[in-house]
């Protein structure tokens, strides 16, 4: 094998390690991207090494096979990583639900998050479901679904990261005092997420060109729906497919729009930025990859250092939505994945879910039932039609209408809160 057959060799074994290993994650949510980063220092080291003793010849051969060794331990744990990762890897399709449920507001909120594998091998989606800091953003509830490609690590960090940015962006625009702007606070807070992704933990992001970047060509997209109890509205911030849904009285509302590079806006800025948008079966892809405009990581499509990221072939900037709720037993809130989308319109989901709640099923039963009702059927081992990607689902039973007594304790809670929001 000649030399750029073993950089090839050495980059592409690293790349394994960014597949989250049960004994990595452990370690926490930087750990995949600290070992890409550590890796791809390893392989440099010693490429350099390679290079300068048939050079120069100064550097200590101690030193050189400390960076061979190093670089062989490395590709050798990335393999065993991997297998590691096949042997534990369960069946396809994998049709077990995952459900995690819970209540806010002494109960009076209460949601439930479904998933499940399906035809993928690996599980890339992420969620969030948690009260916003008190202090910053009274009664207030996020729920967020972060659908991954390329891997799960971009959707992983991103929802350890997003809750924390909405909190201190809030935090900020109170202390210029503007008050703490919800919409404004999403805005800032996504492509401040992506930032973080592309600096990486001490900043080692910034070692390597962004094609050498670990999430390079790992991403996600982002829903994000922030729910204003006070002033009785939902938020919505969205980069990419995923989708929030507003459910009233078996109507679906679209709260957000899905970014594909076939679209008007997006086409004309991947163009702008050097890109090209090319039909590939069903899908349109940017440069023949990617079938989304808008997502974190990526950054292989950020790449261009002319330009500044809004301006990038994928941004991480999102369109934000304001609708008002009135709550009680006619109203549901729903985020999903793009996997549910791939069958089923907005209307078609709400049709499934809307008779199911109203006579009284569970919500984790109707995520159960409806991951399946979304998953393609299989035939002979092999899938048949759409539906062949991860599903999540989060749906959300919302406050019903406050009293007067209580919109009176609200306001004075929250004086910038309407008692009408607009829509």
């Amino acid at each position: 094998m000649g030399l750029g057959g073993l950089c090839r060799a050495a980059v592409c074994a690293e790349d394994t390690a960014m597949g989250v290993s049960p004994l990595l994650t452990l370690l926490g949510p930087w750990t995949p991207f600290l070992v890409a980063i550590s890796g791809r220092v390893l392989v440099g080291l010693w490429l350099f090494c390679y290079l300068e003793a048939h050079v120069v010849g100064v550097v200590p051969p101690a030193l050189r096979s400390l960076t061979w060794y190093g670089s062989l331990a490395f590709m050798i744990l990335c393999f065993v990583q991997h297998l590691f990762g096949v042997a534990t890897a369960g069946p396809v399709p994998d049709t077990a639900v995952t459900h995690d449920t819970g209540q806010f507001l002494a109960d009076t909120v209460s949601w439930s998050v479904s998933h499940m594998r399906g035809w993928r091998d690996a599980m890339e989606d992420a969620h969030i479901a948690q009260m916003l800091d008190a202090s910053v953003f009274p009664d207030t509830a996020l729920f967020a679904v972060l659908d991954g490609h390329g891997g799960s690590e971009v959707s992983a960090l991103a929802s350890c990261l997003l809750t924390r940015e909405i909190n201190a962006f809030g935090r900020e625009l109170r202390s210029e005092g503007g008050g703490s702007s919800l919409m404004a606070a999403l805005e800032a807070a996504l492509p401040s997420v992506d930032a973080k992704l592309r600096a990486g933990k001490l900043n080692a992001g910034r070692i390597f060109p962004l094609s050498l970047h670990p999430f390079a060509g790992c991403g996600s997209t982002a829903c994000v729906a922030a729910v204003d109890f006070v002033r009785r509205e939902v938020v919505c911030a969205n980069i990419g497919d995923s989708r929030a849904i507003l459910i009233r009285n078996g109507k679906a509302i679209a709260l957000s729009t899905d970014h594909k590079p076939e679209d008007k806006k997006e086409r004309n800025r991947i163009q702008n930025a050097g890109g090209r948008v090319e039909q590939m079966g069903p899908c349109h892809r940017i440069d023949g990859s990617l079938n989304l405009s808008r997502a974190f990581g990526d950054f292989r499509l950020k790449a261009n250092t002319t330009l500044p990221p809004e301006k990038q072939k994928v941004i991480a900037f999102p369109d934000s939505t304001r609708t008002s709720f009135v709550g009680g037993p006619q109203e549901l809130l729903v985020v999903a994945c793009d996997g549910l989308f791939e069958k089923l319109s907005n209307q078609a989901l709400a049709d499934f879910v809307w008779p199911r709640h109203k006579d009284g099923m569970s919500f984790e039963q109707i995520g159960k039932e409806l991951l399946h009702h979304a998953m393609a059927r299989s035939h002979q081992g092999m899938p048949t039609g759409e539906g062949t990607d991860n599903e999540t689902v989060i749906i959300v039973k919302l406050p019903p209408p406050k009293t007067k007594a209580e919109s009176r304790t609200a306001t004075a809670k929250d004086p910038e809160a309407d008692s009408d929001p607009a829509e």
